[in-house]
């Protein structure tokens, strides 16, 4: 038996699927037509997209990375009790300290540049201070002001809303 060489029988081989494939019945050739298609969302995320105009009540969210080490436990548990958002509560208190390194957080557990008078406020432990910034951001909320828009306005005359919600962006990741 005589053996063949490599190049004729790839040449062979593309020959025979090539007659193969233009042999087909006219109605096996066509391509079939689309059929529709059903799409089910089968997760639906209960965090809302962080834009200006989000609300700001409270939602499930747990810092990852080296965000965790920064956000107070007590902010995220204050957020779920006074009902805001721990995103927003947790980027308003990482702009207004410099991520924690304020003298006004390290010195007076003032977490958000929370005024007394001319004077910045001074809250006996840091729990206390935070407990202030959510019944301030509470009560905002109650008063109509329900979007991170809506309450930056208010809180800061600097016009920091965007930086607000790149922080919330950026803790999200």
């Amino acid at each position: 038996m005589r053996r063949l060489k490599r190049p004729v029988l790839v040449i062979l081989t593309a020959a025979v699927t090539a007659g193969i494939t233009l042999n087909l019945p006219a109605a096996e050739a066509e391509a079939p037509a689309p059929q529709p298609v059903t799409v089910i969302e089968l997760y639906e995320s209960d965090t809302p997209a962080y834009t200006s105009e989000m609300d700001v009540s409270w939602h499930e969210w747990q810092p990852a990375g080296k965000v965790a080490g920064v956000v107070p436990v007590a902010l995220l548990e204050l957020a779920e009790e006074y009902q805001i958002s721990p995103v927003y509560a947790s980027a308003v208190f990482v702009l207004e300290t410099g991520w924690g390194s304020s003298s006004a957080w390290l010195t007076k557990h003032n977490p958000a540049g929370i005024r007394c008078g001319s004077r910045y406020c001074r809250y006996d432990t840091a729990t206390d201070g935070l407990r202030r910034m959510m019944e301030i951001m509470q009560d905002y909320y109650s008063n109509g002001l329900t979007t991170v828009d809506q309450q930056r306005s208010l809180w800061s005359e600097a016009g920091d809303t965007d930086t607000i919600v790149q922080l919330m962006i950026q803790l999200g990741e």
